[in-house]
């Protein structure tokens, strides 16, 4: 027997759903290569639900600007479990609009960051990141892991 909680609502409490699709932001790329046992359990959980990971060029080029030769293979073995998506020039056309939109108001977001969040958009699905003050969009959904 399940038992539910109500909310003060009066609405029954859900776990939240999987989802099918995530854009991984650089750094929980990071916390992964880590090892940090709270990304890696949630990685775990959500790959044994058959969540697609999608990574970025942008976010490849981020860790490997910041690799060791030594660090390469644990990353690709990373990566491996990814699916690997492009930009292209509809993706710089969107990212250049979100910064010509927020940056005046957001300042420290990094065109990186502009242009994750218009792949996430381009692939209709949420961005994992801690980093959700880079993410002010409101079309975009951000990934909660908890």
């Amino acid at each position: 027997m399940s038992a539910n909680f109500a909310t003060p609502a009066g609405c029954y409490a859900q776990k939240p759903m999987t989802p099918e699709r995530l854009v991984l932001d650089t750094d929980i790329v990071i916390h992964l290569l880590k090892k940090e046992p709270m990304a890696v359990a949630r990685f775990i959980g959500l790959l044994e639900n058959r969540t697609v990971f999608l990574l970025s060029p942008i976010v490849v080029a981020e860790i490997h600007a910041g690799a060791f030769e030594r660090e390469h293979r644990e990353i690709e073995n990373l990566f491996n479990f990814c699916r690997r998506i492009g930009i292209d020039s509809e993706t710089g056309q969107l990212a250049g609009r979100y910064a010509h939109q927020y940056r005046k108001a957001h300042q420290g977001i990094s065109l990186e960051d502009y242009l994750l969040a218009a792949s996430a958009w381009q692939n209709r699905c949420p961005l994992w990141t801690g980093n959700r003050k880079h993410y002010p969009m409101k079309e975009i959904e951000l990934f909660n892991p908890e």
